[in-house]
């Protein structure tokens, strides 16, 4: 195999490896945290590039600022349906949520009693659904380029072999009829 295409095969490795790597970023949404104004009912954005379908995970820690044992719950609806609910008391920790959703507006709605703080946050992959759709476009448009400079450095060599010869021959005839003021000829 020639070194010209292992170079393109190593080309399309590193654009595809590359994709994959920024399909798998994720975006988070702070839904309540401690020092901020705490709100009881937040909205948030569940949304993918490609599908319909998302992945989302949600992260709730409860902690009782006064060191009582305090009720708290935490709900999530999209539109009329409930996505996930949870209810416990401020000494359950951190809870890691994990599932996948249609995409679109959700509703999160804390309870908590007064002397908790409150830190949610939900987490989404909006490109990895599009991986398979990425490296698809991604390898065709590599080996487009690869093909295409071959192309194109056969048109532009093609090119350059027929106009050559006219461009001698006018300079030639240019330099031979310009009147009497002329640079002198020199013999090649």
């Amino acid at each position: 195999m020639k070194n010209n295409y292992w170079l393109w095969i190593i080309a399309l490795l590193v654009v595809n490896s590359g994709w994959y790597f920024v399909s798998q970023q994720s975006a988070t949404q702070e839904i309540n945290r401690p020092g901020a104004d705490f709100a009881e009912t937040r909205d948030a954005d569940l949304s993918s590039i490609v599908g319909t379908e998302i992945d989302y995970e949600i992260e709730h820690c409860f902690e009782s600022i006064n060191g009582r044992v305090l009720n708290v719950s935490l709900e999530v609806e999209q539109g009329t349906d409930t996505i996930y609910s949870w209810s416990g008391t401020t000494d359950d920790g951190c809870i890691v949520y994990s599932s996948s959703a249609n995409e679109g507006e959700i509703k999160v709605v804390t309870i908590i009693e007064d002397g908790v703080e409150a830190k949610t946050t939900i987490t989404t992959w909006p490109l990895k659904g599009a991986l398979v759709v990425g490296i698809i476009l991604f390898s065709i448009s590599t080996i487009a380029v690869a093909f295409g400079e071959t192309f194109v450095r056969i048109f532009i060599k093609q090119r350059m072999e027929k106009t050559s010869p006219e461009v001698i021959e006018t300079k030639a005839s240019n330099t031979l009829t310009s009147g009497i003021w002329q640079d002198p000829i020199k013999p090649d």
